[in-house]
């Protein structure tokens, strides 16, 4: 496979993309986490939740191919279970630890991982794979940099006089070539175009300006939390406008726990138990898909008016995930619903 060209980009900063391994015992899990360092200018590599993961590797001798075409991969940890995977629905990069068990399967990829340069292959693979995740990535970053000079703008992107991107701040949306990369993104030309040049070609991949920037906040080891938000008082303002399953568990935890009262960062702590470092990573995310504030006027509209009778509405798909019967539970409640174990996790059945 040939050299990435991202490899070269030494002095830019690198994302960090997520891991996530499943079927593998306590110490070969240890090993392979010590081994996921590459040279700089290469991605970032750190494990995570299986199910937020970017891309995944699979013990291939906990594999059993199953009769409807699926393959179950048996826990390798105490707090793991079993699952099956549906290759045909899994959209990550994925691949098999030899040796196999079974020779009934052709997995898209495989690597030993007892060997460092086979780790460091499929890692680069992986990198390759993800080259729209880390052009994301990359616009987020500048859209993040550039900040008020973008509002209400409109502007096309582009590279080598070819239109690689389209972002519309008056619409919140945005759109990029299937053959965006993210280092001629570091070159690209930003244009500011007038009232309807916001229009997005056909052939482009249709996202949203809070995808981009939690696209680069997920990313980053730079603390992005605006510092009102480590004094102030934070309201829920709405429902995250990022895909459902982009959000993790502890984020869906403040968001509830912000859709029931207000707090700051202290009273959040105190209510969650969360680490405060921690919680400052998930409000950035939140706050730059627009779900939180600390302005009273811009926050739902129960909390605006003062009215605790009723909590805000989180929107259907929010609500579904945070409470049992569509109404938010007790602020007191503080156990994680049972219903976020279906987060949805697409090509985990």
């Amino acid at each position: 496979m040939p050299p990435d060209p991202i490899a070269g980009a030494s002095a830019a900063e690198q994302p960090i993309l997520w891991l996530g391994m499943l079927g593998f015992a306590p110490q070969q899990r240890a090993q392979l986490e010590a081994s996921i360092t590459l040279p700089s200018g290469s991605a970032r590599w750190r494990i995570c939740d299986f199910g937020d993961a970017d891309a995944w590797w699979v013990n291939g001798a906990m594999v059993r191919p199953m009769p409807d075409g699926t393959l179950k991969v048996a826990a390798g940890l105490p707090t793991e279970r079993a699952l099956k995977l549906n290759m045909s629905e899994v959209d990550r990069p994925v691949a098999f630890a030899v040796p196999l068990t079974s020779s009934d399967f052709a997995p898209p990829s495989t690597f030993d991982s007892t060997s460092q340069p086979s780790i460091n292959a499929v890692l680069l693979q992986f990198e390759i794979l993800l080259r729209m995740v880390r052009a994301q990535f990359v616009l987020g970053e500048q859209i993040i940099q550039r900040g008020a000079e973008l509002r209400h703008g409109i502007f096309h992107i582009s590279h080598r006089d070819a239109l690689v991107a389209v972002l519309d701040f008056r619409e919140g949306k945005a759109g990029f070539s299937v053959h965006l990369h993210p280092v001629g993104l570091r070159d690209a030309h930003w244009d500011k175009r007038p009232i309807g040049a916001g229009n997005i070609p056909e052939s482009f991949v249709r996202t949203s300006l809070a995808e981009l920037t939690w696209a680069y906040v997920r990313r980053t080891d730079r603390n992005l939390l605006e510092p009102r938000y480590r004094t102030e008082m934070i309201y829920y303002r709405h429902a995250p406008r990022v895909p459902l399953r982009w959000l993790r568990d502890s984020q869906l935890m403040l968001l509830r726990e912000l859709s029931a009262e207000p707090g700051t960062l202290e009273a959040l702590h105190q209510r969650t138990g969360f680490a405060v470092r921690h919680m400052e990573y998930d409000l950035s995310c939140l706050y730059y898909a627009g779900a939180i504030t600390t302005t009273l006027s811009k926050a739902a509209t129960s909390m605006a008016t003062h009215d605790e009778s009723h909590a805000p509405w989180l929107g259907p798909e929010m609500d579904s995930l945070l409470s049992v019967d569509g109404h938010s539970q007790h602020k007191r409640d503080l156990t994680v619903p049972a219903s976020l174990e279906r987060k949805p996790r697409r090509g985990v059945l």
